[in-house]
Parts: C-alpha cells; structure tokens; sequence
C-alpha cells in the first residue's frame, strides 16, 4: 500500500514481528499511495503452500508476485511459463508432495502412559509417531491425521514441531533432535505380516524407490526387511515357479497363518477406533 518495491525489500529469516508497529519504521513512515489492492485469491492459496517450503527466499519471490499481480497483470499466475511462477509452482508441488509422504510413511507405536491427574490412578494408550519432514507442512497436514485418528490419544514429533491430539485439541509444541526408543507389540505384529505378504514375483525395485525413497526407510519400521527380502527375492520366484500348480499344504498353512495375522491387526485397528 507504501509502494514498497520489491527491489526494496529485504527479508530476513531472523526477526520478532513481519510488520513492526513503529511510527519510527522507515516503512511505516512512508505514506499510502494504494488505499485499495486487490489480489486474487488463488494467490493466497498459493502462498499458503508455498510458505511451507523450507527455503527463505521463497518470502522474496512470493511478495514479487504479488506485486506484478498487482502493478502488471492480474492473469499473471496463469502464464506458467513465467520464470517467478514457474518457480512458485514447482515450490507448491514439491510441498504437496512432501504432505502425501508424511501420510503414507507415519508409523504410530504403542505407549502406556499413567495418568495421574484423577482421584483413581489410570492407564491409557497414547501412540506416538517419528517423521522428518522434507519441508515445514507439520501444522498444515496435522487435520489430516485429527479425523483420520480421531479416537485416538497420539504424538507425531519431528524436528521442526511436534503435533498433539488428546480426543480433543489438537496442540503443538517445539520439535525434537531425535525419535524417542519406544518397543511396541504392535510393530513386531505388523512385521510379521509384512514379511509374510511379500511377492517376490511382483517386486519392482526401482518403482518402490520412487514411491518410498531411501530417506524414509530409517523410519519405517518394515524398511529392516526390504534388504533381506530383495535379495532373496529370486531364489523365492524360482521356488514359487517350480512349485506344483495345486497348493501343498505348506501353502495352505501359510494362508492360514496369514489371514491369522490379518484379524489380529483388524482387532487392533477396532481398538484404537
């Protein structure tokens, strides 16, 4: 609304306030020159994505969009071939795609915690999860897991904030350096079925890199026996070729075994809804 170019501007990461309320402010000083500014919408949702983006300069770009939309063309989002909004999409992509690994890859572990607080001592089941966040989208894709784990008391902690849901409120507080040891029974279970579920003769290696990069393997609990499966992954689709066409026993066992392991993780789910 000052005409603040931004050729004028500076941002910086490190500050108390975005707009300080100084009458000293050398911007607050400037006079109105636009009483009133228009800016479409899809702007802002634009922005909201692109904030989670964990690089600054994406405040600098953001604010020079604004500014064209304004001053130069108010179709300017449209023209994708534009070098700034080029860059802005490719930001919102790589955020939106960020917020569809943390709902894939986030692995709740079982945690008893004593709750003091009434007159008769109880305990109750809080789940707790670890994930490291490629960009800061904590805050945005917390709602997904609130009606998602809606009956559930749960924890997701990451670096940058951690997320808190009580059956409640949804809170937050500051992040932390490393995931917390926990041991679960529940994990042990879904390991079983993991390893029990595996085709070797369906196996894509490079199509799994590309929808679980390496990255997150050290987080998710089945990543121990994705190695060891891998390589024994021939030796297996050999067997299963030789193997009769009619199901032997051992086959039918394992079925069994299975689908054993199937209704105690349906049994779970049950209990934390």
């Amino acid at each position: 609304m000052r005409g603040v170019t931004p050729n004028d501007v500076a941002w910086e990461s490190q500050q108390h306030s975005l707009f300080v309320d100084d009458e000293k402010s050398p911007i607050v000083a400037k006079p109105i020159v636009h009483s009133q500014l228009r800016i479409p919408q899809a702007f802002f949702s634009l922005a909201e994505s692109v904030a989670c983006f964990r690089d600054d300069r994406k405040w600098s770009l953001l604010y020079s969009v604004a500014w064209r939309l304004l001053f130069e063309d108010k179709a300017l989002l449209s023209m994708v071939i534009d070098k700034q909004v080029s860059q802005l999409l490719a930001m919102q992509k790589t955020v939106s795609r960020d917020k569809h690994k943390m709902a894939a890859f986030v692995r709740f572990k079982s945690v008893n915690i004593d709750d003091a607080e009434n007159d008769v001592p109880t305990t109750y089941e809080h789940y707790v999860a670890w994930f490291e966040p490629e960009h800061l989208i904590v805050r945005e894709k917390s709602p997904f897991f609130r009606k998602r784990f809606s009956n559930m008391c749960w924890s997701i902690l990451t670096p940058d904030l951690c997320a808190h849901w009580n059956r409640a409120e949804l809170t937050f507080t500051t992040g932390i350096a490393k995931p917390p040891n926990i041991d679960d029974d529940l994990e042990r279970l879904w390991l079983t079925y993991y390893e029990n579920i595996f085709n070797p003769a369906r196996l894509k290696v490079k199509a799994m890199q590309s929808e679980i990069p390496k990255k997150y393997w050290k987080n998710l609990p089945e990543a121990v026996l994705i190695k060891s499966l891998v390589s024994g992954s021939s030796k297996q689709s050999d067997a299963m070729l030789k193997a009769p066409s009619v199901p032997d026993k051992n086959y039918i066992m394992k079925s069994q075994f299975v689908k054993q392991q199937q209704e105690k993780l349906r049994g779970k789910r049950k209990e934390m809804n």
